[in-house]
């Protein structure tokens, strides 16, 4: 319901191209009881003007209840959510909104965005083409198709679609990141570093384009062996990153959590924490846990894998969702204390998930990788005993590089990327906790190098189909086929979808600027050692 007095204030203030004004009229309103979507609308767009993605999000929810069909409605919600890292649920609104109105270019857009910043550059390359038909005369369709095709190694086209945009809009943003990005995948970075130094110095640059320009710049810099302005523009991208995603309110502290369940569990007698026996409710013929860190070769081995015979899989998804408030310093005596019928719920929970993402999991090897899904450890071992653990393990300066020069999704934990210093002091908190469990445990587990993976790749895989019982050929060399025949939806896909790449030592080039952190790194360049009896 919407009084009539607030109805023509809002629309005066519409009529003046007012937007703040609009968006504080419909706040007082909702304050004092009002209730129509176009007040919560109004709201949360006055919410993303500063910076307040969140509250943006929970006011669309409020007035998706009221209109869950208005397609305009749910291209906003999905833009809002794309700023706080729930780029599935983008996606699903994206195409709600498609499925009303087909038409919806600002929707088409949408999706192709959170698509590309999932990793999902076959479906972004779709969306981005379905915007260059509805709006042939606009840029931004070209420049995002050009993009996803420089990425894809499709640099004919590429280059096609990005001189494209540059006749119809030069000197948008996303026609020199296009153009940028074509140079990068042809080896010219003189040309690459060109376009970005233009860019940059444009006035009113978008906060994204900024991120996205300065990390292509770093990359074109490095590959120049400029490493100190290379540094500096990476560092440059992850301060605005930082700033951008930081909203009002103060953001959690990732390593934080991490520390609370170390800390949980420490508490615990040895042996206290066990595997509940109860039935399983799955027919799978394998189950597998595939863990590290972002960027330590869990991508990479989950496409090697992807290569066998009834072997599926799941990347990245909240299968433990309805058990993370177990993960903390008093959630640890909880886990401990449940009985068999809350086991049992919690993994229907946890297949209901991977159902959920239409993976059939009945007479196959089920993988759920997580690099992220580490120090949810002691969930896995009290719910899914029978599970086999493959823990990836790279040198940690490999891996903090690569994180801190990545633009990530948004979350408490890339955050933790922004800077070596919270990238080494997380890695570090993340393997403290990880040891602990492989000490303390009972878990099955299989410790995988990365330097192992890439310079001795068949007995590395040999030896790691052997741990899973999985069949092994030399086919799984040709996993480069394999992923750029499914979808991959993390920063890993390009070179995945690529030969064998062997990334090792890129930190080298910026040693000096490790010195600060090295103290925190050494410790965990040999990987956490598995106690004798469960070494496989």
């Amino acid at each position: 319901m919407i009084s009539a007095k607030t109805q023509n204030e809002v629309n005066a203030a519409l009529r003046g191209n007012e937007m703040d004004r609009a968006g504080l009229i419909a706040e007082e309103a909702i304050a004092h009881g009002e209730s129509h979507e176009m007040l919560f609308s109004l709201a949360a767009q006055r919410r993303r003007q500063f910076g307040d993605n969140r509250g943006a999000v929970l006011l669309y929810d409020r007035a998706l209840d009221l209109a869950p069909d208005n397609p305009v409605i749910l291209t906003a919600a999905g833009d809002a959510m794309r700023y706080t890292g729930q780029l599935r649920e983008a996606v699903k609104h994206f195409d709600h909104a498609i499925a009303h109105d087909p038409a919806m270019i600002a929707a088409w857009y949408g999706r192709a965005l959170a698509l590309e910043a999932q990793g999902a550059l076959e479906d972004a390359r779709h969306s981005y083409t379905r915007v260059t038909e509805l709006a042939p005369d606009t840029a931004a369709g070209f420049a995002g198709l050009a993009s996803m095709q420089a990425q894809l190694a499709e640099t004919v086209d590429a280059r096609t679609n990005a001189k494209h945009a540059q006749i119809l809009a030069p000197t948008e943003s996303g026609t020199m990141i296009a153009l940028a990005r074509c140079d990068i995948a042809e080896g010219q970075y003189v040309e690459a570093a060109k376009w970005l130094r233009v860019l940059l110095d444009q006035r009113g640059l978008a906060p994204e384009d900024e991120i996205i320009a300065s990390e292509l710049l770093g990359d074109s810099l490095d590959k120049l062996g400029q490493a100190d302005e290379a540094f500096d523009s990476y560092s440059h991208a992850n301060a605005r990153f930082a700033e951008v995603h930081a909203g009002p309110d103060k953001q959690p502290v990732a390593r934080h959590a991490i520390e609370a369940i170390d800390a949980g569990l420490a508490s615990l007698a040895p042996g206290t924490l066990t595997g509940s026996r109860c039935p399983a409710p799955t027919d799978a013929a394998g189950h597998v846990f595939l863990l590290g860190y972002p960027r330590s070769g869990t991508t990479l081995t989950e496409q090697i894998l992807a290569t066998i015979p009834n072997v599926v899989s799941l990347e990245e998804a909240p299968t433990l969702a309805a058990g993370d408030k177990f993960l903390s310093t008093d959630g640890i005596g909880a886990l401990v204390a449940l009985d068999d019928d809350e086991v049992s719920a919690l993994r229907r929970d946890y297949w209901a998930v991977v159902a959920a993402a239409g993976i059939d999991v009945s007479g196959k090897t089920f993988i759920d990788m997580d690099p992220l899904k580490g120090p949810a450890l002691p969930l896995i071992a009290r719910l899914f005993p029978g599970a086999k653990i493959v823990f990836m393990h790279r040198d940690p300066r490999d891996v903090v590089w690569s994180c801190f020069r990545r633009n990530f999704i948004h979350s408490p934990v890339t955050l933790e990327f922004t800077s070596l210093q919270r990238a080494a002091q997380h890695y570090g908190a993340v393997m403290s906790l990880i040891r602990r469990c492989l000490e303390t445990l009972p878990l099955t587990v299989h410790i995988l190098r990365y330097e192992e993976l890439v310079s001795d790749f068949e007995q590395t895989t040999q030896s790691l189909c052997a741990f899973l019982d999985l069949p092994w050929s030399s086919g799984l060399r040709e996993f480069g086929l394999t992923a750029r025949a499914r979808t991959v939806r993390t920063a890993s896909g390009p070179q995945v979808r690529r030969a064998l790449f062997d990334g090792s030592g890129q930190w080298t080039n910026y040693a000096d600027r490790f010195q600060p952190v090295m103290p925190l790194l050494e410790p965990w360049i040999e990987p956490p050692e598995l106690p004798v009896a469960r070494k496989s």
